[in-house]
């Protein structure tokens, strides 16, 4: 298990009281149920002024060409930078993303920028916890910027490496998918064999705040080795990777996660608890 001690919760979280007027402010509301358009309907009925909307499947997801590469495969260069550059995007100001508390989305807007070279940090709370002026509609079209990205800033693994994993391999998922009594979407119930179930769902409060250091720790329990996460697609396990950047641990994702392991008639499936 590697530890950053350089990394600090004020590296991660922004709070809306300390919120500057002039933040680099990003609206990536969006689940995983909703249908499309949904967050850049919520985003145009109200947001913080000045923000823009962060489209995930759009700029967040790279194209769905090799189901091995799971539901939400991560985007290039590319499609980062001509994303991030129509929406203005300052390199090199720290970015604030916010979403609604239970969709994740923030936690894989932060993973990615992240994963680009970008400082992000999450807004804790998302968007209930603010409480000041609120803007509607969409504002007029920024400067577009030339955003430098630097991919693999942040650690990833790919499906042989987990085959191989040593260390502590967590399931975010809820119980039900990890044990393989439900899966309402992937192509195989259960788990990956070896991997531990701590629900995302506990890593947060249920105002969608980080849990103190404490509770983060009793929530993950003992961990061994080196730690890797995933989830159904790789969206809620960038929150799993956050909340263990809280604790200073280094986390490797599996992007393609549970949509791309059981989509390869290869990989062994492990049931039960």
């Amino acid at each position: 298990m590697r530890e950053n001690d350089a990394m600090q919760r004020t590296d991660l979280v922004a709070t809306p009281s300390t919120l500057s007027p002039h933040a680099q402010v990003l609206d990536v509301r969006w689940g995983l149920s909703d249908p499309p358009g949904a967050g850049l309907a919520a985003y145009r009925a109200g947001h913080i002024p000045g923000a823009r909307f962060l489209d995930l499947e759009a700029v967040l997801t790279g194209p769905r060409t090799d189901p091995t590469l799971g539901r939400h495969p991560l985007p290039d260069a590319d499609r980062l930078r001509t994303g991030l550059g129509a929406l203005g995007v300052d390199a090199a100001r720290p970015v604030i993303v916010y979403d609604v508390p239970g969709s994740f989305a923030a936690g894989r807007a932060w993973w990615v920028l992240r994963w680009a070279g970008l400082d992000a940090r999450i807004l804790d709370g998302g968007w209930p916890a603010w409480h000041g002026p609120v803007e509607t509609g969409e504002p007029e079209p920024p400067t577009p910027t030339d955003v430098p990205i630097r991919l693999g800033q942040l650690p990833t693994i790919d499906a042989d490496q987990v085959a191989a994993w040593t260390g502590t391999l967590i399931d975010v998922r809820v119980p039900e998918r990890f044990s393989g009594a439900t899966e309402p979407i992937d192509p195989k119930p259960g788990h990956i064999p070896g991997a531990i179930n701590r629900p995302v769902t506990g890593l947060w409060t249920p105002d969608g705040l980080l849990p103190d250091d404490a509770a983060l720790r009793a929530q993950f329990g003992e961990l061994t080795g080196p730690v890797a996460v995933y989830c159904g697609s790789g969206v809620s396990a960038a929150q799993g990777v956050f909340a263990l950047a809280a604790l200073s641990i280094d986390a490797a994702l599996y992007p393609p996660s549970w949509s791309g392991w059981s989509a390869d008639p290869a990989r062994p499936v492990a049931t039960g608890a």
